[in-house]
Formats: structure tokens, C-alpha cells, sequence
């Protein structure tokens, strides 16, 4: 079983690839589809857990107001950096950025009109003490609206980086990659939420092409926002060379107009404190 924990956002180069390649055709799209499901209103107060570099909370701040709050959580220095070095929003809900694992997480008990965790839940090390924790800070009747990928072959491109890495390089590289994947039962993740207090729960599973509108030599620059890539650089270069030609095939049937286009599927969950 992957353990989905290594796939870590360390130093400073993955997480600057990642808010260069993936925040803009990635997450904000469906940061703006999970907060559909959130249905946040002026003034509330909100928690985003997993925040990376901001991406969820930025998008929800604006709905909220000046009147509104947002704490955003991450474990991950580097993300919180890029998080803090955004210029502030004008008309917004101010942000409170916090180093801290989902579990314990650093936030007080029973505040909060909504938890909001993007693409967070799966690599958690403790996924039940995370979902606990998240009903914790909720107000009875608060809503959680969490959203996790499903079978990387439903995510087209991540499917084409991960058959080119089972190719080319090393089981553990080929099986780091299928980590932001590897919670994608319904049936275990309705389970989880309901173990962990929340009622109502529903899932919803959506869909949404990820594009990269400059083709396939952008598609494998992206590849260098992503916890793996640091793996392969370590590789000799005739094993780089050879996950690159790889990869250039892998993504050639996704080229769409000069574009590569890759749908991406991923479940949201929402639930009641």
C-alpha cells in the first residue's frame, strides 16, 4: 500500500513549480467547484486545512467579506511561504496562516462555520484523528467540504507521468506517484467521515480537464511540481532521458489543437458536524 505521507512538499523548487504549473490549470478551478459545494456566505468563519500555497482560502475570501475569517492550516513551510508573500485582498476576509499538522490541529474548538480541505485528506498520516479534528473545530451544525482525487487512471496525465515512471525508473518512484490517489473508495471515505461524528454525509464525484495550453513540453515541466520529481533528478541521466522520452509518448494521445487536455476526476465529500 502507498504511503502516502512521503509525498512531502519540502524545500523550495517543487512547491514554486507547483504554484507556477498547477495552481493556475489545477486547483484553482477546483478550489472554485469545492466552494459550489460549500456554499459559504458573508461573515463566516473558516477553517481551510492542507492549504498549500493559499490557493482554497484566496478563493474563499472574497466571498466571505471584511467581515469574515479564514485560518489556513499546512505542514509544510514552504507552501505557507508562498502562502504569506500574496498580496492581501481587497474587500476579503483576512487570512491567518498557521504551520500545523491536521492532527492535532492547531485551531480552537467549535469556531468555525466550515472546514474546507482540497486534495489534503489522503496523505495524512492519521486520516481518522484528521476528519475528528475537523468536526472538533466545527460548530454543531457546521459543514466540512472536502475533496479527494479518485483512481489515478481516471486523472489522465497523472496516469500517463505514473505509467512512464513504472517504465523507466524505480517501483518506489512509480508508486510515490499514485499517492494523492490512493484514497479513492467511496465506500471507505463515506465510512471514514461518518466514524468520525459527521452526519448527512454525501459524495459527490466531479469532473474537469486540467489543460496545458503550450503542449506537451509544458505538461513535462509540470512534472517538476510534484514530490517525485526530486527522485528522478537523482537518477542517472541516461534514466531521466529515458522517463522523458517515456513521458513525451504517454502525453502525445492528449494533445488536442497544439494542447494537452487531461481530464481530472476527483470525489468531494460533504458532511455535518
Amino acid at each position: 500500500m502507498t504511503d502516502a505521507s512521503k509525498f512531502q512538499f519540502t524545500g523550495s523548487s517543487v512547491p514554486n513549480a507547483y504554484e507556477e504549473f498547477l495552481v493556475p490549470r489545477l486547483f484553482e478551478p477546483w478550489a472554485r467547484l469545492l466552494l459550489d459545494e460549500a456554499q459559504l456566505i458573508q461573515a463566516q468563519i473558516v477553517i481551510d486545512v492542507a492549504t498549500g500555497p493559499g490557493t482554497v482560502a484566496r478563493c474563499a475570501a472574497p466571498m466571505l467579506g471584511p467581515k469574515g475569517r479564514i485560518v489556513a492550516t499546512d505542514i509544510a513551510r514552504p507552501m505557507l511561504d508562498i502562502a504569506r508573500a500574496k498580496p492581501s485582498l481587497p474587500g476579503a476576509a483576512p487570512i491567518e496562516y498557521v504551520e500545523s499538522p491536521a492532527a492535532p490541529l492547531l485551531a480552537s474548538t467549535g469556531v468555525f462555520d466550515v472546514v474546507l480541505c482540497q486534495q489534503g485528506l489522503q496523505f495524512f498520516p492519521d486520516r481518522p484523528s484528521a476528519l475528528r479534528e475537523m468536526r472538533r473545530v466545527l460548530k454543531p451544525g457546521g459543514r466540512v467540504v472536502i475533496a479527494v482525487w479518485t483512481a489515478i487512471e481516471r486523472n489522465q496525465v497523472f496516469a500517463a507521468i505514473h505509467t512512464a515512471l513504472g517504465a523507466t525508473t524505480t517501483p518506489e518512484l512509480s508508486d510515490l506517484m499514485t499517492a494523492p490517489f490512493s484514497w479513492h473508495s467511496t465506500a471507505e471515505l463515506q465510512m471514514a467521515v461518518e466514524e468520525a461524528g459527521f452526519h448527512d454525509v454525501r459524495i459527490l464525484t466531479r469532473s474537469l480537464p486540467i489543460v496545458f495550453e503550450q503542449g506537451v513540453e509544458q505538461a513535462m515541466r509540470a512534472f517538476s511540481a510534484t514530490p517525485v520529481s526530486p527522485g528522478v533528478a537523482a537518477l542517472s541521466q541516461s534514466v531521466q532521458d529515458a522517463f522523458l522520452d517515456r513521458l513525451r509518448s504517454e502525453l502525445a494521445p492528449l494533445v488536442v489543437d497544439g494542447k494537452v487536455i487531461g481530464e481530472m476526476v476527483s470525489n468531494i465529500i460533504v458532511a455535518y458536524a
